[in-house]
């Protein structure tokens, strides 16, 4: 067996705890997080009914494929559910999905195209006899 020099044992654990570091570290730039879907922003159900539209469904998903997260985030929305206060005249003023670089631009559909966003659930289908 080989003579070890001392203090060997603590470069050998040195050593594997760098090899552990590194492969988690190039682990952790390749995971692949969960897209969160579409978002239904019903929770102004009394305004939208009195107005004759649909609750709004935002496509989070669409928009992570084209953007990154801080695109949007915290500037434009903040990262919590319920924290914004969204709602038309905030859109058509500007704010949320009105900024200047979204639906208020050329880079995407204008905000005048209502059922883009506000679209109609539709019924369930059931068996009939």
């Amino acid at each position: 067996m080989p003579h070890q020099a001392e203090g060997g044992c603590k470069i050998a654990k040195s050593k594997k705890h760098l090899i552990i570091a590194i492969t988690l570290i190039l682990a952790s730039s390749s995971v692949v997080y969960a897209k969160l879907g579409n978002m239904v922003f019903d929770d102004k159900a009394g305004s939208l009914k009195k107005a004759g539209m649909a609750p709004a469904v935002f496509p989070h998903d669409r928009h992570e494929d084209i953007y990154k997260c801080n695109d949007c985030h915290p500037k434009l929305f903040k990262d919590k559910r319920g924290a914004n206060d969204i709602n038309m005249k905030k859109n058509m003023t500007g704010q949320f999905c009105g900024a200047p670089d979204c639906h208020n631009s050329p880079r995407a559909f204008p905000l005048y195209e209502c059922k883009k966003c506000h679209i109609e659930k539709k019924a369930p289908l059931t068996k009939s006899n």
